[in-house]
């Protein structure tokens, strides 16, 4: 055992007597794992972490350079024993870069150096010309006039080939999907491969759609069970059966011949034993086809598509490294599930929103250990920002809507395009509103009675339990045909005219749960592009600050309305709920 460099220990392990070590992958650089364990590998000791120092030229002996920790048993316990060196995929091994002198060939070598790296790692890879964080240059690329300066900006940014990462911050309404699209497209014509992902397949499939009509040549890669209908035609597996139909009729009717052939002559040992070797021999003929075709398809495909756990499967990740990979609704994503896609680009784009639903986490200890921040959260504020750029432009919302959401999430910087900052459901067709009908239209009846179409109307609770509930309730009244009912949760990425939110929450202590949380309420109120009515107890509600801001801007822009007990005509909804208003 030797001293190396960083006060590591450079220890020499070798096989007993003339043996040469089994055949290995291991590489100098690559970051391991050794265990002590019994002859058949069993029973190992907890982990100890270093990286292959060298590869003995006698084929029976590797150098593992290993950190010196006091009073470690793993440590103490090496010496004289069996042990276990297992390879560490991913980010440790990516960590090692060209900086410290190890030529690695991880293609997503410089995203790792930029998100692990600081200040000084940055300014190292600026001086030696290996990234840049300009925009590219647009002239020719875009039509005039098709996207605002914020959109044009993300673009740019996004097709500079040596910039290594990029956020792409979009607000409600700033058309982050259409600006993906465009991203994606010209990716494509400037030769590039792109991966996109993102958390859910729902997700995915929303991009595969919106992609499906530019000429790309694209492919959906994931269980058929869970691609959209409206998508299928865009997945590996309907692809390959297309490609294969008329190799597949010809299979179907060679077996059918063959099996009427073996049914003849099962008296004849040898000769049906001849005809199920064909039968074998044809089924290989089929899998090696099949294999063949999805190669040829991935091989060939100019954008893949997969849910970020999906861009796991071999049949991905034996293409190689892609030149682009985008990772859209990222601010929802937990962040080890990014790092599967980001691993096998050259480059990588997060787009989200980091102020709308964070990642799902339901372990309190993850929670803590800080897995309910998202990559693209971290990564916004890292390096003085220069890694993101914000979509400023909505066109979604009414203003009174929108300036809400601007000046309570993202700063006043979100502007409402003249196209919508005062559109109304009024603006509608065959919509005809008074101005005790339009106070009234928190009542889908009310909304039905004033013209409002029941399928440009969603309603939204932050529990399950309530969202059934009205779904019941509702099941009575036929004009609430066509209304959807869904969790708040279950609505982000979607719009509607008309959005009514039922917080359900009334208690005399102010106690307000997860209603609280701003990301949720961020995304309920900015579903809607005309309306929002808010049901609420206003009692309860203005006790949590972020809420009662909330219920004075409804107050000062919108009206407030108020419901006596006993008001509603039984269990279900009455036609005139609602009592004057109160100034």
């Amino acid at each position: 055992m030797l001293t190396g460099l960083g006060g590591m220990h450079l220890v020499l392990f070798k096989v007993e007597g003339n043996h040469r070590l089994p055949p290995t992958t291991l590489s100098p650089g690559d970051t391991v794992c050794v265990r002590t364990c019994n002859s058949r590998g069993e029973g190992a000791t907890s982990c100890m972490q270093g990286f292959v120092n060298n590869l003995g030229e006698d084929g029976c002996s590797i150098i593992i350079a290993l950190e010196s920790r006091h009073g470690d048993p793993t440590f103490s316990k090496l010496f004289g024993k069996n042990v276990r060196i297992d390879r560490i995929q991913g980010l440790a091994d990516a960590l090692t870069y060209e900086k410290n002198g190890l030529q690695k060939k991880n293609p997503s070598i410089l995203i790792v150096a930029t998100l692990f790296g600081d200040k000084e790692d940055i300014m190292w890879l600026q001086q030696n010309n290996l990234v840049e964080w300009g925009q590219a240059n647009l002239d020719g690329l875009i039509e005039k006039g098709k996207f605002d300066e914020s959109q044009r900006k993300a673009i740019a940014l996004g097709l500079n080939k040596k910039r290594p990462i990029l956020v792409v911050q979009g607000p409600p309404g700033t058309g982050k999907t259409g600006l993906l699209k465009e991203l994606i497209t010209l990716a494509v014509q400037q030769d590039e491969r792109v991966l996109v992902t993102a958390p859910t397949n729902a997700a995915v499939d929303n991009m595969v759609e919106k992609l499906s009509d530019v000429g790309l040549n694209i492919v959906r890669v994931g269980n058929p069970a869970r691609i959209s209908t409206t998508v299928a035609s865009k997945s590996l597996g309907q692809i390959v059966d297309y490609k294969l139909a008329v190799f597949k009729k010809e299979f179907e009717r060679k077996k059918s011949d063959l099996r009427k052939d073996l049914r003849l002559c099962l008296n004849d040992d040898s000769l049906a034993a001849g005809i199920r070797q064909l039968l074998k021999q044809l089924g290989k003929t089929l899998k090696k086809k099949e294999k063949d075709t999805i190669k040829e398809v991935l091989s060939s495909a100019e954008v893949v598509l997969a849910t970020n756990t999906g861009a796991a499967d071999p049949l991905i990740r034996r293409l190689g490294a892609f030149d682009l990979v985008i990772i859209d609704e990222a601010g929802q994503a937990i962040e080890p599930s990014c790092w599967i896609p980001i691993l096998q680009g050259k480059r990588c784009i997060l787009a989200g929103d980091q102020c709308q639903l964070a990642p799902v986490i339901l372990s309190r200890k993850a929670m803590e250990g800080g897995l309910g921040i998202s990559l693209m959260e971290s990564a916004s504020s890292m390096h003085e920002g220069v890694l993101t750029t914000r979509l400023t432009v909505q066109y979604r919302m009414h203003d009174a809507i929108a300036s809400w959401a601007s000046k309570e999430m993202y700063e006043g910087l979100l502007q409402s395009s003249p196209l919508v900052s005062s559109h109304l459901l009024v603006d509608s067709p065959l919509v005809k509103l008074t101005l005790q009908q339009f106070a009234l239209l928190f009542s889908i009846q009310g909304a039905y009675h004033a013209g409002v179409l029941s399928s440009t109307i969603a309603v939204q609770s932050p529990y399950v339990a309530q969202v059934q509930l009205l779904r019941d309730r509702l099941d009575n009244y036929p004009e609430a045909s066509g209304v959807e009912i869904a969790t708040i949760d279950s609505f982000q990425g979607r719009e509607t005219d008309a959005v009514i939110i039922s917080m359900v929450r009334s208690n005399t202590l102010g106690a307000v749960g997860f209603l609280g949380d701003s990301r949720r309420m961020n995304v309920a109120i900015t579903r809607a592009r005309k309306h929002v009515a808010v049901v609420c107890d206003s009692s309860t509600i203005c006790h949590n600050t972020f809420l009662a801001r909330l219920l004075r801007h409804i107050r000062r822009f919108g009206r407030v309305r108020h419901a006596e007990p006993g008001s509603f005509q039984g269990p279900g909804l009455s036609t005139d709920p609602l009592l004057p208003s109160i100034n």
